[in-house]
């Protein structure tokens, strides 16, 4: 093909046709400048599909990511109304005064319990290093920045001022004002001391005495509670309206 082409420009050359040989010359600078553009479209076309299927794979990835995270967090939810009935009850047993040393209050294990959310995160990561560009879809984009940059990360500060709550301060008061002891009577092993009985806790604090200063703290505990299942919800709903939107975006694709 160089050649039918050199071949021309020789014999308009050569027979001394200055006219027509511009006009091929400006005619071959267009065909070059046309399979220029053609190959720089074919380009970016390969480069769009590349970025396109990346984008899926870890759509499908970041769907999966957050399907596990959400079946952590229900357990938390399912946590959260056992624990504020129990803080309720006792709050409820030292406001009407029936608390004493012939009348204790048999506190379960359980009220120290908390709920910690252990998110899925490795796809996020991956989407990071990538550039959050790469996902198209706007809506989508700035749904999951929502939620990993700024949910996440409310739920992890109310866990900890909870976590706090419990080590730092309720434990310390309940080591100093009542007694660790177990249901099982003549137990020969830890096994049988913290075994349940009905799905009942065998161990528990028995408290023979209470002060405002308890008060208090139950009544923080159980505010901070509610916050954070609060949101615990709006965390599973955000998963669920991700989740949406990714089964939407890669349908189309």
């Amino acid at each position: 093909m160089i050649k039918f082409f050199r071949k021309i420009r020789y014999n308009l050359m050569s027979e001394n046709k200055t006219g027509k040989y511009f006009k091929y010359a400006i005619g071959e600078i267009v065909l070059v400048v046309i399979g220029i553009l053609i190959a720089l479209q074919i380009n970016n076309w390969n480069e769009k599909r590349k970025a396109e299927n990346k984008e899926l794979k870890l759509l499908i990835e970041l769907k999966d990511d957050l399907v596990e995270t959400k079946n952590d967090l229900l357990t938390d939810i399912e946590k959260i109304p056992r624990l504020l009935e129990v803080t309720n009850a006792l709050y409820k047993a030292i406001i009407t005064d029936q608390i004493s040393d012939t009348d204790p209050f048999k506190l379960p294990g359980s009220f120290f319990q908390t709920t910690i959310l252990f998110p899925k995160l490795s796809a996020h990561e991956a989407i990071r290093s990538e550039g959050i560009t790469i996902i198209s879809n706007e809506k989508l984009r700035k749904k999951i920045t929502d939620f990993y940059q700024l949910q996440l990360n409310r739920v992890a500060w109310s866990e900890a001022r909870l976590e706090t709550l419990n080590t730092e301060v309720l434990m310390p008061y309940l080591d100093a004002n009542s007694d660790y002891v177990s249901r099982c009577e003549n137990c020969v092993d830890l096994y049988e001391v913290h075994n349940t009985n009905n799905g009942t806790p065998a161990h528990f604090h028995v408290l023979r005495r209470a002060d405002d200063q308890l008060v208090h703290m139950l009544r923080v505990k159980f505010v901070q509670y509610r916050a954070l299942n609060r949101r615990y919800l709006a965390l599973s709903d955000t998963i669920d309206e991700i989740i949406t939107l990714i089964d939407q975006e890669t349908n189309r694709k």
